[in-house]
């Protein structure tokens, strides 16, 4: 537990448990990554809570349904058996549709003396007003430890490794691992980096990896981020030619979640874009590599067009609907983010 990047605000919720009784507190943070492991770790290190004393809610089918918000209520109508407190969990906050969220809004402003109610949520300003009026707000921010960590670790290619804190946070935990060889992980980037308009086709073969490991998501996105420097740098028809390649891959990838993830990478490389637009100060980009790995400060960039692609891109990352024609999608992302650049 004292190596848990968590362990002072985890103390601190424990130090003051008789105080925080029977009212409700919602996490936020910018990445679903940090809430899970920081609902486990909390869960499981507090000595007034119990596994068979605590209710996880989690959306069903893209939503938190009233009958759950029942299921809650249900629960807490009787004192622990196990613990000291009470716990109802609702992941997802923004998830809770309008009947559920208004049959909530008594349980959150009024748990019982012996609960707690907490939830987590990405995207705090989705909430009703009248859930975020109840909640105490706790924003759960990236250690700033685990940064420090990457970039001792790994040298001179840390440049390209730490925008995975906004991109995927288990990847950073991957990288700050003991058991993590550093060797391994500067062949892999140094060899991506190095590859040309020849290699597209070991690029397309990052994408068809299985991304349940670590490893495969840190080759995905810098296969991405390297696809870009091959694509900006071509003519129309080798672009359009690139692009068929890639829309190919259908049948090896899970389409849904393809789409998610070069679409959450996208608005990152288009976020950086509008930063160097407005600022040369390397606190405010997310992937620092992108002024050398994509050349950023090579081209000109269309503003508006930006600002309308990552409103789409956004829409795009958090799809949950399958019903797309994937060949266009593929089209539609790499078309819009080039129209970007001048």
């Amino acid at each position: 537990m004292n190596n848990s990047f968590f362990y002072d605000t985890i103390k601190k919720i424990e130090s003051k448990i008789d105080v925080i009784k029977a009212s409700s507190m919602c996490f936020v943070s910018e990445d679903n990554f940090i809430l899970h492991n920081f609902r486990d770790e909390l869960i499981n290190s507090v000595s007034a809570f119990n596994k068979l004393d605590t209710l996880i809610i989690k959306p069903s089918g893209g939503n938190i349904k009233i009958e759950q918000v029942r299921d809650a209520e249900e629960f807490l109508m009787y004192k622990p058996n196990y613990a000291k407190v009470k716990v109802v969990f609702f992941e997802d906050m923004e998830s809770l549709n309008i009947e559920a969220a208004n049959a909530a809004l008594k349980l959150i402003e009024e748990p019982p003396q012996y609960a707690l109610v907490f939830g987590t949520t990405t995207r705090w300003n989705y909430l009703l007003p009248t859930l975020k009026s109840r909640f105490i707000r706790y924003d759960l921010s990236i250690p700033s430890t685990l940064i420090e960590n990457v970039n001792s670790k790994y040298e001179e290619i840390a440049i390209y490794l730490n925008f995975f804190r906004h991109y995927d946070l288990g990847v950073s935990l991957f990288l700050n691992d003991e058991n993590t060889d550093v060797s391994s992980i500067k062949e892999i980037v140094e060899r991506i980096v190095s590859f040309s308009a020849k290699n597209v086709d070991e690029l397309l073969n990052n994408f068809k990896l299985p991304l349940d490991l670590s490893e495969n998501k840190l080759k995905f996105a810098l296969s991405y981020y390297k696809l870009w420097d091959i694509l900006i740098n071509s003519n129309d028809k080798e672009f359009f030619y690139l692009i068929k390649n890639i829309a190919q891959i259908k049948n090896d990838v899970e389409n849904l979640s393809f789409l998610r993830n070069i679409s959450a990478l996208g608005a990152i490389l288009l976020r950086d874009s509008m930063v160097f637009l407005n600022s040369s100060k390397w606190k405010y980009f997310w992937n620092n590599s992108l002024v050398y790995f994509f050349g950023l400060n090579e081209h000109a960039v269309n503003l508006e067009q930006i600002k309308d692609t990552v409103s789409y891109l956004n829409r795009m990352s958090t799809m949950r609907l399958a019903n797309f024609n994937f060949e266009m999608e593929i089209f539609t992302h790499f078309l819009r983010i080039k129209r970007c650049f001048k």
